[in-house]
């Protein structure tokens, strides 16, 4: 199979023929192309079809190196900011005094908060949340409309958690009036848990890791993006923690799909992770191509670092081969490094937004992807690195031959990160190579 080639398989009882299959296609079988064209894109989206194999990096991708520009953003007051999730929309989410562009959820130690911003790096107005468990945070959401926002969380206060079906709540509020302000609370159930003291890999779980909403659903049972509701949770066996998916039509009964983890650090295990490696927290955007792109939390631990895979289906995935993006290490807030949450900005920029630890202090740093799409050139000062997604070629840095230009651009692969940031009474650091750190 040339390196083009891929395998498709049915997902289906019917026999599928489509212009750019080489013929029919019957119930489980497979077959091989050489690209995703238009109709298996649709094909997929319906869950027709699926890649076993996940999907390969997009073609030229370079070492991907994001701005850490800005200072830690996140909490304003709270004792904690971690497990964050942002969402972004025009005027969308009530402060108590006006609309705003952002609002953040995360756990703050004692709970869950929220903040609002207008560009997403400047943060006020925090407050607790009010109408969810006291202690529930590991929170994930969908904007259903502009007067519903949805939020599925953990709760550790359920007797026996992780280890039943209990600990996933969910609720709602109308971001329109007051983003803080949720009813309905509701205790998940379901069969995503595997009860009992036997180490499988769901035999608990640590809340959902996350969400989409889909607001024309089909509910094909066995598709479960046709539903109106699919979740990525953190299943565990209270050893390891891996990526499990269920889906459903009201967020409140969920169905566990297929008999195994989407993602984990058990298979295919890359270096970084280790003997036992993790997958947690992730976020997950979808390319121009079709294809999706998750980062996710993941390593030796959930919070040794920030790992990238890609999938055509959203079912099987394929880890970066350069993996760790982002890694734990010396420094200042490098005790751990998780919990990713993109969102992409008014002019079309993503930011990241991550969790960070320094002793027992949790805070939340935001870095800017400059590239304005995942597959634009992004050409920044001499001040900065080359970022985003484009072919190496397309990104200058300095003077002379390409061989020269390259050889000032870190690789990740080869244990080369480029980061920096301003930590108030710290000062400012940068990491310049692996895990190793100095102040400047």
């Amino acid at each position: 199979m040339s390196m083009n080639e891929m395998i498709i398989k049915s997902n289906t009882d019917t026999v599928l023929e489509m212009p750019s299959l080489p013929g029919t296609l019957g119930p489980g079988k497979t077959a091989k192309v050489g690209e995703i064209t238009d109709d298996l894109l649709r094909a997929l989206e319906l869950g027709l079809l699926l890649v076993p194999a996940g999907a390969e990096e997009p073609g030229g991708l370079p070492p991907v190196v994001f701005e850490h520009h800005y200072p830690e953003v996140l909490p304003v007051a709270a004792s904690r900011a971690y497990y964050v999730r942002v969402l972004r929309g025009e005027a969308a989410f009530h402060d108590g005094t006006s609309l705003r562009n952002f609002v953040a959820y995360y756990g703050d130690g004692a709970g869950m908060s929220c903040a609002f911003s207008d560009d997403g790096i400047t943060w006020d107005g925090e407050k607790e949340i009010s109408g969810i468990a006291a202690n529930g945070y590991h929170v994930v959401c969908a904007l259903e409309s502009p007067t519903r926002l949805r939020v599925l969380y953990w709760d550790p206060d359920v007797p026996s958690q992780p280890y039943n079906m209990d600990g996933m709540r969910t609720a709602v509020c109308d971001p329109s009036v007051d983003a803080s302000a949720f009813s309905e609370d509701t205790v998940c159930t379901g069969d995503i848990v595997t009860e009992g003291a036997e180490q499988v890999w769901n035999r608990g779980h640590y809340g959902p890791s996350f969400l989409w909403y889909n607001d024309a659903p089909t509910s094909i049972p066995n598709r479960p993006f046709t539903w109106r509701y699919a979740m990525y949770f953190i299943a565990s066996t209270g050893g390891n923690d891996s990526l499990g998916l269920a889906y459903s039509d009201d967020a409140i009964a969920w169905e566990l799909y297929g008999d195994g983890p989407v993602l984990s650090g058990l298979i295919d295990p890359q270096e970084w992770e280790e003997a036992n490696g993790y997958v947690s927290a992730c976020h997950v955007e979808r390319m121009t191509d079709g294809r999706w792109w998750m980062l996710y939390s993941g390593g030796a631990s959930g919070n040794s670092g920030i790992g990238y895979a890609w999938s055509w289906d959203r079912i099987h995935w394929k880890k970066a081969d350069f993996n760790p993006v982002f890694r734990n290490g010396s420094g200042p807030f490098l005790q751990r490094c998780y919990t990713p949450c993109l969102v992409k900005d008014g002019d079309g920029t993503f930011l990241l937004y991550r969790s960070a630890r320094d002793a027992s202090v949790y805070r939340t740093f935001v870095s800017k992807l400059r590239a304005i799409s995942l597959d634009t050139q992004d050409l920044l000062g001499p001040d900065h690195l080359a970022q985003g997604f484009a072919p190496r070629e397309t990104s200058f840095r300095g003077a002379g031959t390409q061989a020269e230009r390259d050889a000032l651009i870190p690789n990740p692969s080869l244990g080369d990160e480029w980061f920096n940031t301003d930590i108030p009474e710290t000062g400012a650091w940068e990491k310049y190579t692996g895990t190793e750190w100095r102040e400047t």
